[in-house]
């Protein structure tokens, strides 16, 4: 009995297993393991989804910008009071793309320098997962280095008839009807001196002209060897007639021509740049169209122009052939001709400066009849130039991320 009983108990000893500690241990191990997983597969997600919502936010930033720079307000070259002034920052533009916004910063580091910083955040409407980023750039302005000799600067003769006048003092534009007169605060800093009239290369069958056509008190005629030069009509410092025309604002291709409506179009209070036929707002008197003072557009002729209505604008007229002047116009800014100014029986007022090349001296050179008056104004001239300025990335480190 003794021997059976150690026998039971040697068998039921050896019965005695490691199954269910070794099953703990492997539910344990596994689901160590499926949390671990489950931790990592989520970390990764949600890494990868903080880097797209991040990379969004640095994609909208960027195009905040590059909109910014495409669609940049020409005002903010003009100096202060009508434009940006040095030091100032200017703030109130957004741009909304797909739901994330970029808020862009213009600061006028100098006359001809702008630092803008586009700020862009994505998935905004949920807070726990908005990202920010930021990238700037230094913007420059291409500004045309444009010094007319005269008035009226032309490479041939310039023949003055009837009761055109040619004045080479220096004037703030309608500052001689002091009803529409820009006021002097907008002119300030941009004054010059007394111009000859006109300037004609040495050699030109040129005459001083009657006392009627230009007035006394400023000098008539010079004979300068930059006007006959034909860099003077094309290369102007850092830009070219070809720069200025691929620049511009509004063009006519193929023989087109303005038409007989000539005018700043304002809708809703906001100028209408899209529209060819407004040429910007010289005028300053009632009736003028405030939204678009400010608008000096570069407009470009690939041919012979002719104006034949009333009319009025204000910046750089460029025209690849002659230009003829039929009806009433006010222009206020530069004119630069490829060849001649053909007489006219309109009033035009021009308030500027107008370059004439003369490509054919054969056909006589330009003349001015009927109530046609040129009067030289540096603040004009260079409104223009300011104005309608190219807007160029600077060479070195023109665009950084920030964060």
């Amino acid at each position: 009995m003794r021997a059976l009983r150690r026998a039971v108990t040697r068998a039921r000893r050896a019965r005695r297993g490691v199954a269910l500690p070794v099953a703990l241990m492997l539910l344990v191990v596994l689901s160590t393991l499926a949390a671990g997983s489950f931790t990592a597969s989520r970390q990764t997600f949600r890494g990868g989804r903080n880097a797209l919502i991040e990379q969004r936010a640095l994609s909208v930033s960027e195009f905040g910008l590059n909109e910014q720079v495409a669609n940049w307000p020409t005002q903010l070259n003009l100096p202060a009071p009508r434009g940006l002034a040095v030091g100032r920052v200017d703030s109130s533009n957004v741009w909304v793309a797909a739901g994330d916004t970029a808020k862009v910063r213009i600061t006028r580091l100098t006359p001809m320098l702008y630092h803008v910083e586009s700020i862009g955040r994505a998935s905004i409407p949920n807070p726990q997962l908005t990202a920010q980023r930021s990238v700037g750039a230094i913007l420059r302005l291409a500004y045309p280095s444009i010094e007319p000799r005269g008035a009226i600067t032309a490479g041939g003769r310039v023949d003055l008839q009837g009761s055109a006048i040619v004045d080479g003092r220096d004037y703030v534009p309608y500052s001689w009807d002091n009803s529409v007169a820009w006021p002097d605060s907008l002119c300030a800093g941009m004054r010059g001196t007394l111009m000859p009239a006109i300037a004609v290369p040495p050699g030109t069958n040129q005459s001083d002209s009657a006392a009627k056509n230009i007035p006394s008190g400023a000098p008539k005629v010079i004979f300068d060897p930059a006007a006959g030069d034909s860099n003077t009509y094309v290369r102007f410092g850092t830009e070219s007639w070809n720069s200025l025309t691929r620049a511009a604002t509004i063009r006519y291709l193929n023989g087109a021509q303005p038409g007989n409506s000539i005018a700043p179009i304002d809708s809703a209070g906001t100028c209408r740049y899209s529209n060819t036929q407004n040429w910007g707002e010289p005028f300053r008197g009632a009736g003028h169209v405030a939204s678009c003072v400010n608008y000096f557009p570069i407009v470009y002729v690939d041919g012979d122009l002719e104006l034949q209505s009333n009319g009025r604008g204000q910046g750089i007229l460029l025209v690849n052939g002659s230009m003829r002047l039929r009806g009433n116009f006010d222009w206020v800014g530069l004119i630069i001709v490829r060849d001649d100014v053909d007489r006219g029986n309109g009033t035009a007022n021009v308030t500027g400066a107008i370059m004439a090349r003369n490509v054919n001296l054969a056909d006589g050179g330009s003349m001015w009849t009927g109530n046609q008056t040129v009067r030289y104004s540096k603040c004009a001239v260079e409104s223009a130039l300011r104005g309608s300025a190219i807007l160029v990335r600077a060479k070195d480190r023109s665009w950084t991320q920030l964060y």
